[in-house]
């Protein structure tokens, strides 16, 4: 006899076969689901190691446009330095010719 025979004669062993069944099928979408969240979980934390690149990225662009600034302003007080060396040397040599 044949375990369709058998279940076909005894409710009991049908009942167990299609439990059994039921368990193989959950068993195999708990696998898939399992890797749809690991996938997902994979991409949460490549997002949130994104928004932490980005948040430092901000910060570094922050502090250089602040050394930026800080440089324009040291250079336009020298180029005024400059003007003023340059002006008073040229009343200089003026006196001297």
């Amino acid at each position: 006899m044949t375990s369709q025979a058998n279940s076909a004669d005894d409710p009991l062993l049908a009942a167990v076969t299609r439990l059994n069944g039921a368990l193989a099928r959950i068993e195999g979408q708990t696998k898939k689901l399992r890797g749809r969240v690991e996938r997902a979980e994979s991409a949460a934390i490549g997002a949130r190691d994104s928004d932490d690149d980005r948040a430092r990225l901000a910060d570094a662009l922050d502090t250089a446009k602040a050394r930026e600034q800080a440089l324009q302003q040291v250079a336009q007080e020298t180029s005024e330095a400059l003007d003023r060396a340059i002006g008073e040397l040229r009343l200089y040599v003026d006196e001297e010719v």
